[in-house]
């Protein structure tokens, strides 16, 4: 607008501003912007370690949810083929790890089941997977609430976590031969005749008279066998059994056999030659029906020296058992070789596996105890502890006469399969071997 000056010359002057226009711009006004900025940070720092901390939560749910879910497969598969009593036993173990299931709602339609609670967590069984009755999936489904997380809106965190295993078949070699070991370090000479008493030579009383003996060489004596420990009256650590004697071969668990009291040297060689001719299609023959597997051909790959074996992973060794660890991993013929198998080539049907009962004539023998000698006439002998051998001779048919069997003793790591996919499990291992159920991918 214009204005008359002082000299009567008219100027130019500008409005001022408005006074609401002017507040825009104050520094005052600056920190209320800055204060919305931290209130809109401060929330995605809230949401964020709210997440944080319910993930956190999570991942320990899941855990504890893998945990049931792989136990109560592992528990509830060798119920199957029976699917009610592996779904019952599947609610069993839900309930026995996870206590908030307990009273949940089971609804059953066979071969599936699904166990579920009040907040919508759940566990889906599944009794015939893949189509298999070896085979069973389950799946944990759990709803948690959240501790922060309903400051943004989320009330709960669902974790889901699954496993599927299965039954397999186990085998533990062609049963026992009727000739014992006694503890610490042993020659690999089953049935020896120069080391044992003449005649008897430490044969295992098998029944009636020389013919059963003869059978037994041939097949194993079949029965559930066990070691003891300890004194006689206690129970085994491992395994929960006093000392029982094998009363009739084939019996419930017995951890004590009776030496054979008769000349049993004539029955030994025709075992040994029932044994060697019953294999169908073995690799090498001799007379028409002899067997004659290497030891590379029953093992294939897998298959090393126990020297091999880093001595902190052989744990289990005792010298009052087994000897020095160093001698057996220095063994040389004619003493017994120390091998460890891994692999899945085995041929466990092979007549040249065989267990030899590692006994001791002092029914409160334990870890530590001296190895004792062998009895003259019929003594019980306990049983404390197991070999499994390779048969390396007699190689051949005329080997036969030669009396004693000469074997190597093989160890077995956790994945020993035999080559038709069973797992194989020693009598008395105390390696951990992967047998009975396993986990497979779900």
């Amino acid at each position: 607008m214009r204005e008359a000056g002082p000299t009567g010359k008219s100027i130019i002057t500008r409005p001022r501003p408005h006074s609401s226009y002017a507040r825009l711009w104050t520094k005052g006004d600056e920190r209320g912007v800055s204060l919305i900025w931290v209130a809109v940070v401060f929330f995605f720092l809230i949401a964020s370690a709210a997440l944080a901390i319910d993930s956190s939560g999570a991942f320990n749910t899941a855990r504890t949810d893998q945990n049931t879910a792989d136990l109560t497969c592992l528990a509830a598969v060798r119920e199957l083929p029976n699917q009610s009593a592996a779904v019952d036993v599947a609610v069993q173990y839900v309930e026995a790890n996870w206590p908030q299931m307990t009273g949940a709602t089971l609804s059953v339609t066979l071969p599936t089941a699904t166990y579920t609670a009040a907040d919508g967590s759940n566990v889906f069984i599944d009794t015939r997977y893949d189509g298999a009755d070896n085979k069973m999936y389950v799946r944990v489904t759990e709803v948690s609430p959240t501790t922060f997380g309903r400051a943004i809106g989320r009330d709960t965190i669902t974790v889901v976590q699954e496993a599927a295993c299965e039954e397999q078949e186990v085998r533990s070699g062609t049963g026992i031969l009727p000739a014992g070991a006694l503890g610490g370090s042993w020659n690999g000479r089953a049935f020896d005749c120069l080391d044992k008493h003449n005649g008897n030579c430490g044969a295992i009383d098998s029944g009636s008279g020389a013919k059963d003996f003869e059978e037994k060489v041939a097949n194993g004596l079949q029965g559930n066998f066990l070691k003891h420990h300890g004194n006689r009256n206690a129970l085994d650590p491992d395994n929960g059994y006093r000392t029982l004697t094998c009363l009739l071969i084939g019996m419930d668990p017995c951890n004590v056999l009776e030496t054979e009291t008769g000349e049993m040297v004539g029955p030994w060689k025709e075992g040994q030659r029932a044994r060697f001719k019953k294999t169908v299609g073995a690799d090498c023959i001799e007379g028409g029906d002899f067997n004659c597997d290497s030891i590379q051909q029953v093992f294939g790959d897998g298959l090393q020296p126990l020297s091999a074996i880093p001595d902190d992973e052989i744990w289990w060794w005792h010298d009052s058992l087994y000897g020095s660890l160093a001698a057996a991993k220095a063994s040389n013929h004619p003493n017994a070789k120390h091998w460890f198998y891994n692999g899945d080539e085995m041929k466990c049907d092979s007549p040249r596996i065989a267990t030899i009962p590692i006994v001791s004539q002092s029914m409160d023998w334990d870890l530590g105890g001296a190895p004792g000698t062998w009895p003259n006439g019929k003594k019980s002998m306990k049983i404390i502890g197991f070999y499994t051998v390779y048969i390396r001779e007699p190689a051949h048919k005329a080997d036969v006469d030669r009396d004693a069997m000469d074997t190597d003793i093989v160890w077995f790591g956790p994945d020993a399969r035999c080559n038709t996919g069973e797992a194989f499990q020693p009598l008395g291992s105390s390696i951990p071997v992967n047998a009975g159920v396993r986990l497979v991918a779900p």
